[in-house]
């Protein structure tokens, strides 16, 4: 029984990744779709982090036609890089992960927790400059 607990008590923090991760895609995508005159962002902003395919279609689409009105702010910089290493740590934890759902979301957490500083490094401190139109 406490072995169970243990379990437990360990899989927390790769699960606030993950949680950590939707969220600051959520406040990203509001806030950028704000900052480019979107007329719904709060639209952006549900069912970005949700339905994927939709997130593809602003990345793609949406974003690309409008120009930022106003840089981002601290915070909105901070969730893009959140963002970009959340997505970034999906995809090998996906391709490289066991096709069981638990075990991906530790291989996530763990190239998360590598792309973290990459993304601080290439994004933030090089104010924006190594991606398109800002983060």
């Amino acid at each position: 029984m406490l072995l169970f607990e243990v379990v437990d008590l360990i899989f927390i923090p790769f699960l606030l990744v993950s949680v950590v991760g939707i969220v600051s895609f959520s406040y990203w995508m509001r806030w950028d779709a704000t900052a480019r005159g979107s007329s719904s962002p709060l639209y952006w902003a549900v069912l970005g982090p949700i339905f994927w395919p939709a997130a593809l279609y602003y990345l793609l689409v949406v974003r690309r036609a409008n120009e930022r009105r106003y840089p981002p702010t601290r915070w909105q910089g901070l969730a893009g890089i959140l963002t970009i290493s959340y997505i970034g740590a999906m995809v090998p934890g996906f391709i490289f992960g066991p096709p069981d759902p638990f075990t991906q979301v530790l291989y996530t957490s763990v190239y998360f927790a590598i792309l973290l500083p990459i993304t601080y490094l290439l994004v933030y401190r090089r104010r924006y400059g190594r991606l398109p139109e800002g983060a």
